[in-house]
């Protein structure tokens, strides 16, 4: 395999990042976490456009990156904080439920995602479909998740950076395929994670609905809110405990 012409950037003579990273895609939830994790004074650190904010701990076993929107920039922040030594990635973000019994403030964990970004085909032209590499990280996911009484579903979810062209007979086809829920970076993820040879696990809440081919936005929608709440709480947990 040739090896690319660009490359991430060089971590330098900067401080280490710890181990263990939060991708945190939403503004709300990285505030959230902030809030519970980081100190009030920590401005950040520039990645691309993200900021990554570390524990209270020194040495901090985890932080926090965010926000981000898509398969590209998701991809890129994995790679540099790959190559920067990071070995371990927990994603958090919301999702669209297409599986009729997935409903707005359910919350779903993705043992793989279905290929329709742009992104992946730069690693591997052939796939369609990418599943999980990490089965031990994901059972401690779903510990977490137990632990605080949460209910999930587990399944594949459709990855694409069309938004506005997931259209009937594309959600018919990945809904007959066993998809739960649409988003826009977990294929990309599993794909890098793959490829540089590290853990990754991911957790959605449900924020919209389209199983019935109208749009059920549920933004606003209070088990919506109270799910990002709970699942925060357990990425909390898990900070703070592993």
């Amino acid at each position: 395999m040739e090896t690319p012409i660009v490359q991430p950037p060089p971590r330098g003579n900067k401080s280490p990042i710890p181990p263990r990273v939060v991708l945190v895609a939403t503004g709300p939830d990285l505030k959230r976490l902030r809030q519970g994790l980081s100190s009030p004074d920590d401005r950040g650190e520039r990645l691309y456009l993200s900021r990554i904010y570390r524990a209270l701990e020194t040495p901090a076993p985890w932080a926090l990156v965010g926000p981000f929107m898509g398969a590209p920039q998701a991809a890129m922040l994995m790679e540099t904080l790959s190559v920067w030594g990071v070995a371990q990635f927990l994603f958090l973000g919301w999702c669209g439920a297409i599986a009729p019994h997935v409903r707005t403030g359910d919350i779903v964990l993705p043992t793989g995602a279905f290929i329709d970004e742009g992104t992946s085909p730069g690693y591997d032209a052939q796939a369609d479909k990418v599943l999980l590499p990490s089965e031990d990280f994901h059972q401690v996911i779903k510990r977490a998740l137990a632990a605080r009484g949460l209910g999930f579903h587990e399944g594949l979810v459709w990855s694409t950076d069309a938004v506005f062209r997931e259209t009937p007979s594309k959600l018919g086809a990945y809904q007959r395929r066993g998809g739960l829920a649409v988003e826009m970076e977990i294929s990309a993820c599993l794909t890098v994670a793959r490829r540089r040879g590290v853990s990754f696990a991911a957790v959605l809440v449900v924020s919209d609905e389209l199983s019935s081919l109208n749009w059920r936005p549920g933004f606003r929608d209070p088990r919506f809110k109270e799910a990002c709440r709970a699942v925060s709480q357990t990425v909390e947990d898990l900070c703070r405990t592993s």
